[in-house]
């Protein structure tokens, strides 16, 4: 086993694999104990899936939140069960009266937050089990709304009863049930038949990478260039550094005191998650935010402000 890969791939997903199977490739290719992907993609969908090797996979639970961008394709006319093109119809409707400006302006209604029933087809539980087994089993049971959020959506073009859009997105939301929704304002139904991931945090398209090429990669040697390291992919986060004679104490869980932080942001408030480097910028932790600025300035020099969430080094 190879254990000295604790970075993430970028890794391109293909229409038709699970998320999971394309998890077991990536540990069958780089030969890697442990890895575990970021944001589950449906069977149908392709794009963006990243994918946290052996130490990495800490992280993961830091990354999940993270915003999506999609690039998705919906075909008006016709609703079905599983609210994209793997199902079975449900209902069928006239398309001729709807218009390009219809679309469009159901689509811009879309934007921001909005409540949203997930789709019985999905990996959510219900005491315990996959509302897609029940689903398999012809069972339908209410669902509670969860609350989404879409940052924007482009329309792109429509052709025929194809409608192509991109989207940017709360993490937790389904562009299929978007499909189904919208379908269901026009009065003809909708459903989803293609999606693309096209961003997630620092993992984009262009540094992507398929699973033939990463085994390419891997083959000749050329890893360096197709896996992203902790320190990149955590970027995001707001920065705390420590005086070096923390780094230890840190390390063994212990929890750091107002006077051990050499710098933080001006900015915060509680439940906020940062990450937190030595003074040469070496990534040790994440914590978070017990308090805000305004608090944390009346705090004694013993004082603990920040929560430890996950030792990294």
């Amino acid at each position: 086993m190879n254990c000295t890969l604790n970075q993430v791939v970028n890794l391109y997903k293909p229409s038709g694999p699970t998320s999971f199977s394309m998890v077991h490739s990536v540990k069958k290719i780089l030969g890697v104990k442990k890895a575990g992907h970021i944001g589950t993609l449906d069977p149908m969908a392709e794009g963006i899936l990243p994918i946290c090797l052996n130490h990495s996979t800490r992280i993961i639970q830091f990354l999940s939140p993270l915003s999506k961008h999609y690039q998705c394709t919906m075909t008006l006319g016709a609703a079905t069960d599983t609210q994209d093109s793997t199902g079975k119809s449900i209902f069928e409707g006239d398309t001729s009266g709807v218009t390009e400006t219809q679309v469009k302006d159901i689509l811009k209604g879309f934007v921001g937050e909005q409540m949203q029933v997930p789709p019985m087809y999905s990996a959510k539980k219900n005491k315990g089990i996959p509302l897609y087994k029940l689903a398999r089993n012809g069972i339908n049971i209410e669902r509670k709304p969860v609350t989404v959020h879409f940052y924007s959506i482009d329309f792109i073009n429509m052709d025929g009863n194809e409608v192509e859009f991109e989207a940017h997105c709360s993490a937790g939301t389904y562009l299929r049930t978007l499909c189904h929704d919208i379908g269901e304002k026009l009065g003809c139904g909708a459903h989803m038949s293609r999606l693309i991931r096209k961003q997630v945090g620092v993992f984009d398209q262009v540094s992507s990478v398929s699973p033939e090429a990463l085994k390419t990669a891997n083959n000749n040697g050329q890893l360096e260039g197709v896996l992203f390291p902790v320190e990149k992919v955590l970027k995001f986060l707001p920065e705390i550094r420590i005086n070096d004679d923390f780094v230890k104490p840190l390390a063994n869980g212990n929890a750091l005191p107002k006077f051990s932080l050499l710098a933080f942001p001006e900015k915060f408030e509680p439940g906020m998650v940062m990450r937190v480097c030595d003074s040469n910028n070496k990534l040790l932790a994440i914590v978070e935010s017990l308090v805000d600025q305004d608090r944390f300035a009346q705090l004694g020099p013993k004082d603990i402000a920040f929560k430890l969430k996950r030792v990294l080094i």
